[in-house]
């Protein structure tokens, strides 16, 4: 296989021209960025492995080890190869329209933690006897997904994308989504009930600390013409 075409070559990796590495990067065939998307590994995945670093699959449990969600874990449940951005199920920002995405992180901010071996080869070449310790349990793995999957369809739903007939989900799993869309609307109506009602009991308080001032300012005004009318009596 050829290093060099037309917008790429392999020497440009150790170049030390910045445009050149990242044209190296960006320009790179798909087997050369698969490879690109590799994170460290923890203490006890380098010493059942034998190496510092594996390149991500999905599935993987990996760690935050820099920025503002620092510490923060969860489950791989999404690789833009292309753009070299790793999605994590839970992690995500509310938008200013209320809809929430998937944080997008850098591998190189990454340490896997567990790894997902649905695939029989991919630590083969390691020798490992007994995976138990390395590897993510099987059903956290499908809940991870199926879950980011859910969120996915409940986005289009609600941002007017695809229509619910159009999406290719069995009628109970369209039920679970349906009910999940409506506990969400349920949650944000009370919570904005709940707001009006705290708004009126202010502007209710409000209005009775205005009249009681009000009140206290007749009974001084009255207490002020009943002395000014004694002293009146008393100079006649």
């Amino acid at each position: 296989m050829s290093n060099t075409t037309e917008n790429w070559s392999k020497d440009w990796n150790s170049s030390e021209n910045p445009q050149k590495q990242r044209k190296y990067r960006e320009n790179a065939p798909q087997h050369i960025k698969d490879t690109l998307i590799s994170v460290n590994l923890s203490d006890t995945l380098r010493e059942e492995l034998g190496t510092r670093s594996i390149s991500l699959n999905l599935g993987d449990r990996v760690k935050v080890m820099r920025g503002d969600r620092k510490g923060a874990e969860g489950i791989v449940s999404n690789i833009d190869r292309g753009k070299e951005k790793v999605y994590i199920n839970g992690l995500e920002v509310t938008r200013q329209d209320g809809s929430t995405s998937e944080v997008p992180f850098r591998p190189s901010n990454l340490q896997a933690q567990a790894l997902n071996l649905e695939e029989d080869d991919r630590i083969e070449k390691y020798e490992i006897e007994d995976s138990g310790q390395i590897q993510v349990d099987s059903e956290e793995v499908e809940e991870a997904l199926e879950e980011d999957e859910a969120d996915e369809m409940m986005q289009q739903m609600q941002g007017g994308g695809q229509s619910m007939e159009d999406m290719d989900i069995d009628e109970d799993e369209l039920e679970e989504i349906q009910e999940e869309i409506d506990e969400q609307e349920e949650t944000e109506e009370e919570a904005e009930n709940e707001n009006t009602e705290q708004e009126e009991e202010t502007g209710s308080e409000e209005s009775e600390d205005s009249e009681e001032e009000e009140a206290s300012e007749d009974e001084e005004e009255d207490a002020e013409e009943k002395t000014e009318e004694e002293k009146e009596k008393g100079d006649n």
